[in-house]
């Protein structure tokens, strides 16, 4: 893991919210766990938001036509 010492200007109770729905107890993992999230979030809407080509639709479709009713 690549580390950088920083100083930040933090909001104590967004902080504390943070951690609280975060299940963290120190700053530095409330922080390290929200941007994480943020990472994580991103990619899964990225891959929600991909689009396959017609083609591959098709055969996703008539797999599941398959898989279904055999």
């Amino acid at each position: 893991m690549n580390v950088k010492r920083t100083s930040l200007l933090l909001d104590r109770d967004l902080v504390g919210r943070a951690a609280a729905v975060l299940g963290t107890e120190k700053t530095t993992d409330t922080v390290r766990a929200s941007l994480e999230r943020t990472v994580r979030e991103a990619h899964v809407a990225n891959l929600i938001a991909w689009e396959l080509p017609d083609s591959a639709h098709e055969t996703l479709a008539r797999q599941r036509r398959e898989r279904d009713f055999g």
